[in-house]
């Protein structure tokens, strides 16, 4: 199977902005390993930048917009540019996997329950084999009108709901391991 390693919106935003990602503490970290592996097994690296539309965040060019410099400096074939949290929704993702004989995506970046999870039920309802990166994957607190929970929790619930049917929930040392057969 030759899969692909999504790493969507790994951004500023995600470590300077508004909405620093707290959890899990070494998604990071783990985004960047798993860069390195795909790098040196010959897997197709996709990045995914999100551009807001509306509101103050992801402001196409301003600083938290940015790609991190540490996933800029890794190896990758593509840059998409996505308007909402699906990686698939109005952008060329689905004719680059077509065109690299891509059957499986690895999901990898932030947020795990918007951005992560969209796009790993996007691949899954094409048809794609997909793989969800446990601790490559992070988010954060969030609290609003309908209530408060913490990260820790929005991301276990998170990788719960994609082990149901929509992913292998996985994390980045397991899949390492896996692919090294």
């Amino acid at each position: 199977m030759k899969k692909a390693l999504l790493v969507i919106d790994v951004q500023n935003e995600y470590f300077t902005g508004k909405l620093k990602v707290t959890y899990p503490n070494n998604s990071f970290n783990n985004i960047l390993k798993v860069m390195d592996y795909a790098k040196d097994n010959n897997m197709i690296i996709i990045l995914v930048q999100h551009t807001g539309l509306h509101g103050d965040t992801f402001i196409k060019n301003s600083d938290s917009w940015h790609i991190h410099s540490k996933v800029l400096e890794k190896s990758y074939d593509y840059l998409i540019e996505k308007t909402k949290p699906g990686s698939f929704y109005e952008t060329n993702l689905e004719e680059i996997l077509k065109k690299e004989n891509v059957t499986g995506v690895v999901i990898s970046g932030y947020m795990s329950q918007m951005c992560c999870d969209t796009t790993a039920r996007e691949a899954f309802h094409k048809g794609y084999y997909v793989e969800f990166l446990s601790d490559a994957t992070g988010t954060i607190d969030v609290s609003n009108e309908i209530g408060n929970i913490r990260s820790k929790d929005l991301h276990k619930a998170t990788l719960i709901a994609q082990s149901l049917g929509f992913s292998n929930v996985i994390s980045s040392k397991e899949w390492i391991k896996r692919n090294n057969h």
